[in-house]
């Protein structure tokens, strides 16, 4: 079974996850898909916006070559409930995740993003924090994060209490109550004494360090070309090179090749990429 592990600003897609889920392996395996990957004439996180869930699990079946079965849709906000809800997390930072630019309010004081190299246990704004930031690392980066904070998730699943199965029923409504989802109440309590226990395989996001390629589009282009050329001095030209839009870079499959994308995916799903 496949599902879209996938979070939403507003109308725009940003993170999606897609987890293969082997029952034979016992594993779990997520492959990060960015939202800058160019499909069909525009980004693949505003196709959600324009034509709905269906859409978006379509051209994902198209990207990976796995047909997408399900999917979980939750809103940044909503993500810090949920997190609340199941009290909170426990994550591993191997690197400092430092922000000057994410600006943070905790205990009356105003601060900027910063977590040292080490072991946290985050409420629902924090799991947030670490999640959205790559201002000083990158959308790569911040995929892998993302995954890290799902097998947290699911590390604390496996703590949940086997006897309180009416507990266990109202954790599962409330946290559905939260998201948009095509999966039931007794599917969601039968893949979570199903699956609590497989393995996760994490580490994995397609990117320009692959099989994907960097690119500008269209007046863009140009204009980033001509800004390259600009004097230093000229500060009015400046400033109209800082404003122009960021969102035309994309990615492309490499020689616009997309049964390349799709061995990238069976190679880490069969177990013959690297992983962690």
């Amino acid at each position: 079974m496949n599902v879209l592990i996938a979070g939403k600003n507003g109308g725009l897609v940003d993170t999606m996850i897609f987890a293969n889920i082997n029952p034979e392996q016992r594993k779990i395996t997520l492959v990060s898909i960015p939202r800058d990957l160019y499909y069909n004439g525009r980004k693949i996180n505003s196709i959600y916006s324009l034509y709905g869930m269906d859409e978006l699990k379509r051209a994902l079946s198209f990207v990976t070559g796995y047909q997408v079965d399900k999917y979980v849709l939750i809103d940044m906000y909503a993500f810090i409930d949920v997190i609340d809800l199941i009290g909170g997390i426990d994550v591993h930072l191997d690197d400092p995740v430092i922000d000057p630019t994410y600006k943070t309010f905790d205990n009356g004081q105003w601060s900027t993003l910063y977590y040292r190299a080490g072991d946290y246990h985050l409420s629902g704004k924090q799991a947030l924090r670490i999640a959205r930031t790559r201002h000083t690392t990158s959308d790569f980066a911040r995929a892998e994060r993302q995954q890290m904070i799902i097998a947290s998730l699911q590390q604390k699943a496996r703590n949940f209490g086997f006897g309180d199965a009416a507990g266990l029923t109202k954790l599962a409504e409330d946290v559905l109550a939260k998201v948009d989802t095509d999966v039931s109440l007794a599917e969601a309590l039968s893949y979570y004494f199903r699956y609590q226990k497989f393995d996760i395989s994490r580490g994995h996001v397609l990117s320009s360090g692959n099989v994907l390629e960097s690119k500008y589009t269209g007046e863009a282009k140009r204009a980033a070309n001509n800004c390259g050329n600009i004097a230093a001095g000229n500060t009015q030209q400046q400033a109209t090179c800082n404003s122009i839009d960021k969102g035309a870079y994309i990615l492309e499959p490499r020689n616009g090749n997309w049964n390349s994308v799709r061995w990238f995916f069976h190679q880490i799903i069969e177990g013959e990429l690297d992983e962690k």
